[in-house]
């Protein structure tokens, strides 16, 4: 791999934490990654809250974001890393990715966004570019945000999902997975009333009447892995 002089000496060891909730695919990482001389992973975790708290301690250079995690999902979680340390730089990694999510992740300073389809050679392309500070957009990414892109400005207007906060995209997450409305405030630490109106909210705002219209729509945008 070629390292341009002043950014990363050849010597130096990008220390790597992966997150993901499959233990087939971080251990299926560390395989593929134990042998590459520059990348030392330090660390692993199954949920967002784990990465969270182990990230704290170990303080990684990069981090490899399951976006799909249930619970605590990768972007607020990255968010979340991000505020107690703006050093880190985090690389998405999912199965797929709506225009939803990239927005999301954007916004919450994830650097990096690659799916799981790609080759090796391109996952070390895209470690090395979020370890030097770079954004990196896998091909297939690169295309579907062009073609996206350029449909909007046809219509001259952007969808109206991409409006929804970080928080009003977490409650459609835990709506669409069958959470209550008790369990979500439980969750934010807020009263059943706050949420429900929060819930109401969001449905007036995306034009949804029914929970089943919410869990498409959180399915189709990438919030959650549940099968409708």
């Amino acid at each position: 791999m070629m390292i341009p002089e002043g950014k990363v000496k050849p010597s130096d060891t990008m220390r790597l934490f992966i997150a993901d909730d499959h233990g087939i695919m971080r251990e299926g990482l560390k395989s593929l990654l134990r042998h590459h001389p520059e990348i030392e992973v330090v660390g692993e975790a199954a949920t967002g809250t784990e990465t969270i708290d182990l990230t704290r301690t170990i303080n990684p250079d990069v981090v490899i974001m399951d976006i799909h995690m249930p619970g605590l999902d990768g972007i607020e979680a990255s968010r979340q890393i991000l505020r107690d340390n703006p050093q880190i730089r985090i690389l998405a990694l999912a199965g797929d990715m709506s225009s939803f999510t990239l927005s999301q992740g954007v916004q919450a300073g994830i650097k990096g966004f690659i799916l799981k389809e790609s080759m090796f050679s391109e996952l070390i392309e895209a470690i090395t570019a979020v370890y030097r500070d770079q954004e990196y957009y896998c091909p297939r990414i690169r295309s579907q945000v062009a073609g996206e892109y350029r449909s909007m400005l046809v219509q001259d207007k952007f969808p109206e999902r991409l409006k929804l906060d970080h928080q009003e995209r977490e409650i459609v997450q835990l709506l669409s997975e069958g959470k209550t409305v008790g369990q979500i405030a439980r969750y934010f630490n807020k009263s059943p009333k706050t949420i429900d109106a929060r819930r109401r909210k969001i449905m007036a705002k995306l034009g949804f009447s029914s929970i089943a219209d919410l869990t498409k729509f959180a399915i189709s945008q990438g919030l959650t892995d549940l099968k409708f």
